[in-house]
């Protein structure tokens, strides 16, 4: 097997991130950038950008668009600010938590404006988090099918 020049440029800078992400694992303000994929309702990809302070996290991401399981949909933006709850029992630097927090769209054909986030995810020594996420009204709004996906993200700390 060949490697060429850019895919071990590629391949170096995804071991410079982990490397650098374990050294710099720390409690401070942090940044998290992700990709993911949603399933069950539809197929489409999602990244995101968040800030985590003090277990609160905000966040922006954006939904690719294409067809769902309520018809097709435009681009998507969501925001949302979610609390953190982290019961500190894990093992060997892979931490559970617990996301609750509320969320809003531009418009989906899958759920209505406003919605609730939550997420159930695994975090690897503060440097990658995999994570379910679970977007829904709770029947507040008639459009109520939910948005799913599975979120792979890279942690920061922030530079401030």
């Amino acid at each position: 097997m060949k490697f060429n020049k850019t895919e071990f440029g590629v391949a170096a800078f995804v071991v410079i991130l982990i490397f650098a992400g374990y050294s710099a694992k720390s409690s401070a303000d942090s940044i998290h950038l992700g990709l993911g994929k949603t399933f069950v309702n539809s197929s489409l990809a999602i990244g995101e950008i968040g800030y985590e302070r003090n277990n609160f996290e905000f966040q922006a991401s954006l939904m690719e668009d294409g067809s769902t399981k309520n018809g097709q949909q435009d681009q998507m933006q969501m925001y949302s600010v979610s609390y953190l709850t982290k019961p500190q029992w894990g093992y060997k630097g892979i931490e559970p938590y617990v996301r609750m927090g509320l969320s809003y769209n531009d418009g989906s054909e899958l759920v209505g404006r406003t919605n609730f986030r939550l997420g159930l995810g695994l975090d690897f020594n503060e440097v990658f988090r995999l994570e379910y996420v679970h977007h829904s009204s709770a029947s507040i709004h008639k459009v109520n099918t939910g948005i799913d996906y599975i979120m792979l993200n890279y942690t920061v700390q922030a530079p401030w």
